[in-house]
């Protein structure tokens, strides 16, 4: 073999690690491109945004550890602040979905069209959407939190899922027709059909008020139900979220029987009916469900959500995805019952909670994306005005990165040279340069998993503690968290399946009924606080092995334990 075909066949090969994987480009991608954004500062966008005529509405949420306040605001199409207003009194957890209403009249007056806000600290706000001028407002009691569910409107009435039940107001004032009590709820939607208003609890109970306040219910099962119940041909869609895996119910909404069940993942996202189908997503996967008959899923794909969905461009849908900046799903269904899914990067990547808002005009189509990071994306058909403010791109693009590939080439390329002039001992320096830039591509890689390895190789301390003869036995060979707040500790066993701290640590909480802050980081995700107790900040042991990464990076195995306590007390 001559010289010049074997130094081409080692060029080809040493390039083979810089070498793209073609990727089909999604539709998202071919036809938007990012109009403008805008930034409010230390909170979340946990809920969808809203179109309506020329305007976009965007609610926040106070975030952990922030000092901005939620908000709503007001835009125009090209992102001028047309206005706003903030609640000092309300904190975490504004989750509610806006609620616009139509002008209108009934029994208890006339109103004009008005943009309803419910608030963590159990006020309900109607304010034009024209210039945020306070219609009316109605408070009911928070129990640590207050409205956090879609409301809805029927015929002259608001109907609102309080915290601890469900009120009717007068769309023309404000003032309360009927109030009932439910149970306690949290994201506990309230839907309307079969001549009653439904909604679920955090006990599992679904409850259907009559527009009398005539109230009757059901209990499914242990888990929580938070998202308003879906009336669909086959009739309810309720989803119970439990600790490991969550289970479907259909149900009669006259008789409240059970129909079907059907068990699927954890931590379930809120469901989106249309037509016949039922779209649905939870921790492990995307599910389609046709409700003609009985609800069969009829299609389903790896994806982890546990947000909103929304209906977009083009009969596509779009939800987030909660982990890790993988980008959002784009559905497209077919005429099988089946759907293609592919991802499309939006600028809100990475533990997204709230659906896209879209908008059809005569000229382009909007898709506005709200982020955990209190920034929003609008993108359009249409190419940016001349005039407006350039707006960078979510990704930038990276110089160093690029930089180093170009490096890359140089020294292959002299290698090449020095190969075809018999000089090895230049190619072997020419190689080593490449070796060394491979190497600093890599380096993060490396880092991680030396860390790995460096707690792997740590001996488990010598203070471990033993084995709790106070513990339940059923615990042995199973997943345990114990939390150590204000001296005490907290701890929970059985778990099955977790493949993470952060998933393990979360469900731990909602099983002793614990609140957790956690903040989602360029490193990964970090726990903030215990029910508000922050100290000088808080590390976890897996086995009696203090860990070096983010919780959502570590592994665990089908016997773990897992140890939450504050730095100080080290």
């Amino acid at each position: 073999m001559g010289q010049r075909p074997f130094a081409f066949a080692l060029l080809m090969a040493l390039m083979l690690p810089m070498l793209p994987t073609s990727a089909e480009t999604s539709t998202f991608e071919e036809q938007f491109s990012l109009e403008w954004s805008h930034d409010f500062g230390d909170v979340y966008i946990t809920t969808a945004p809203l179109f309506h005529g020329e305007q976009l509405f965007v609610r926040t949420s106070a975030s952990w550890g922030g000092h901005d306040l939620p908000s709503i605001a007001s835009f125009d199409l090209n992102g001028e602040l047309l206005w706003s207003f903030s609640n000092s009194n309300s904190t975490q957890h504004d989750m509610s979905p806006f609620l616009l209403v139509k002008s209108g009249s009934g029994a208890c007056g006339v109103w004009p069209w008005m943009l309803i806000t419910g608030w963590s600290d159990g006020t309900v706000e109607a304010r034009s959407p024209t210039d945020g001028r306070l219609l009316w407002s109605y408070h009911s009691e928070p129990i640590t939190w207050g409205i956090t569910g879609s409301m809805v409107a029927y015929e002259d009435q608001i109907i609102i899922p309080t915290r601890s039940g469900l009120s009717s107001l007068c769309a023309s004032t404000g003032a309360a027709q009927w109030e009932v009590e439910t149970g306690l709820g949290w994201r506990n939607g309230v839907s309307v059909g079969e001549g009653s208003f439904y909604l679920g609890d955090e006990s599992g109970m679904l409850w259907a008020v009559s527009n009398n306040a005539t109230v009757r219910s059901v209990a499914l099962d242990d888990g929580k139900i938070r998202h308003a119940p879906l009336l669909t041909p086959a009739g309810l869609f309720v989803q119970s979220q439990g600790v490991r895996s969550s289970t479907v119910y259909l149900i009669d909404p006259g008789t409240l029987e059970v129909k079907t069940t059907m068990k699927i993942g954890g931590s379930p996202a809120i469901p989106l009916g249309f037509d016949h189908y039922v779209l649905s997503a939870d921790s492990e996967s995307v599910r389609l469900y046709d409700c003609t008959m009985n609800c069969t899923m009829t299609d389903q794909a790896p994806f982890r959500s546990n947000g909103e969905i929304a209906a977009v461009h083009d009969g596509h849908y779009m939800l987030p995805y909660n982990g890790d900046a993988i980008g959002w799903a784009l559905l497209e269904l077919g005429n099988n019952s089946t759907f293609e899914l592919q991802t499309v990067a939006t600028g809100a990547d990475g533990y997204s909670t709230a659906a896209p808002a879209f908008l059809q005009t005569d000229t382009r189509q909007l898709v506005a994306f709200g982020s955990d990071d209190g920034e929003v994306f609008v993108y359009s058909t249409q190419e940016k005005a001349v005039n407006s403010e350039p707006i960078p791109a979510p990704h930038d693009f990276n110089w160093l990165a690029q930089g180093v590939v170009f490096l890359l080439f140089l020294s292959l390329g002299g290698a090449a040279i020095q190969l075809l002039r018999n000089q090895g001992t230049s190619v072997l320096k020419f190689l080593s340069v490449y070796v060394l830039l491979i190497g600093l591509l890599v380096v993060d890689d490396v880092a991680l998993q030396w860390s790995e390895w460096i707690e792997d190789s740590t001996p488990t301390s010598e203070n471990k503690e033993p084995w709790n003869e106070t513990w339940d036995e059923s615990w042995r060979g199973t997943q345990v968290v114990t939390i150590t707040l204000g001296g005490e500790d907290f701890t929970i066993g059985g778990f099955e399946n977790y493949t993470n701290v952060f998933e393990l640590t979360e469900a731990a909480c909602d099983e002793l009924d614990l609140e957790i802050q956690s903040e989602s980081t360029s490193m990964g995700q970090y726990i903030l606080a215990f029910e508000n107790e922050t100290g000088e900040g808080w590390e976890y042991t897996v086995d009696g092995r203090l860990a070096s990464v983010s919780s959502d990076l570590k592994p665990l195995d089908s016997s773990s334990r897992v140890h939450w306590y504050p730095v100080e007390a080290r």
